[in-house]
């Protein structure tokens, strides 16, 4: 496939109201999900929240923005999350192993999605209250919007044809000639 044609169409840079819309809405699902465990303590400590958000922000700032974000056409640049542009100021280009990153991804992304929900089941099943069902219901409400952006971003990105993570792949028959 003729590398010039697969990044010839797509954002060279996403708007800025992307950014900020992809970015607050991470911002406002995960704290549901962290609020949403607040009940499951030990020692008084939600543990199980605190966790969540540790594991978020180091893999989702950190991790993955090494191993994905180094070795993206985006590294530098504004991408649909500005992840792109937070890489280039704490790693090198090409420093990350991007097959890990799309490994860790695909985990990341599952786990970030699925402990809120079976932790909200458990608060829900030792301390039956509305205002806990309303956080898992709202949840898992918000959980296809996650699908529908990054597949929103992936039919402007530049490495939308060979990105694993692309849902939006075109075949190579579908190039022009």
């Amino acid at each position: 496939m003729n590398m010039k044609k697969l990044y010839e169409e797509g954002f060279e840079e996403y708007p800025i109201t992307t950014v900020i819309a992809q970015n607050l809405f991470f911002l406002i699902y995960f704290s549901i999900g962290f609020i949403a465990m607040l009940s499951l303590k030990i020692s008084g400590i939600p543990i199980i929240s605190l966790l969540y958000a540790v594991f978020l922000i180091v893999m989702l700032l950190f991790v993955l923005r090494k191993h994905l974000c180094t070795n993206c056409y985006y590294y530098g640049k504004r991408c649909s999350t500005g992840w792109g542009k937070l890489s280039s100021l704490m790693f090198k280009e090409k420093s990350g192993n991007y097959e890990l990153g799309i490994k860790l991804a695909g985990i990341t992304w599952g786990l970030a999605t699925l402990i809120p929900i079976i932790g909200s089941i458990i608060s829900l099943i030792l301390n039956f209250t509305t205002y806990r069902l309303g956080l898992l219901m709202l949840f898992i409400f918000l959980t296809p919007f996650n699908f529908i952006f990054h597949k929103n971003s992936c039919k402007r990105c530049k490495m939308r044809n060979i990105c694993p993570a692309s849902i939006v792949k075109k075949k190579e028959e579908d190039f022009p000639q």
